[in-house]
């Protein structure tokens, strides 16, 4: 007698089920995760618009820009604008005109680190691990 192949409908459904639950599972961590994505993408166009600002200091002696002397565009972030600004909120450090920061601003707003931004010291903000993957 001949064996009758192919799957049950136990079989079937249980493969379903768990396609469903690992499903879910992966689309609840996917918002987190894009977002994981964005923050890194907006830290590494701060890092490169900030070396260009160093760039263009080491040239000229300031930041600020000159058209005949610019290294390029300001770099870009999807869902980021990226813009640069003499440092602000420094108690201590060197005045303003030896210091610049690059700020990178949500387009649709992050509740957990807001603005990212970099300086030319060094200084990070938020301070939040998290905000800088």
């Amino acid at each position: 007698m001949r064996r009758p192949r192919g799957f049950t409908l136990v079989e079937l459904m249980a493969v379903l089920v768990i396609t469903g639950v690992l499903a879910f599972v992966a689309m609840s961590s996917w918002p987190a995760y894009m977002q994981r994505t964005r923050r890194a993408a907006a830290g590494a166009a701060l890092v490169a618009a900030l070396s260009q600002l160093e760039l263009r200091h080491a040239r000229t002696g300031k930041y600020e820009e000159d058209e005949s002397l610019s290294p390029g565009p300001m770099p870009h972030a999807a869902g980021y604008g990226i813009r640069s600004q003499p440092c602000s909120g420094i108690d201590i450090g060197p005045p303003t005109t030896q210091c610049i920061e690059v700020v990178a601003v949500p387009d649709g707003g992050d509740a957990t680190c807001g603005m990212l931004v970099l300086r030319s010291t060094g200084e990070r903000e938020p301070r939040n691990a998290a905000c800088w993957p």
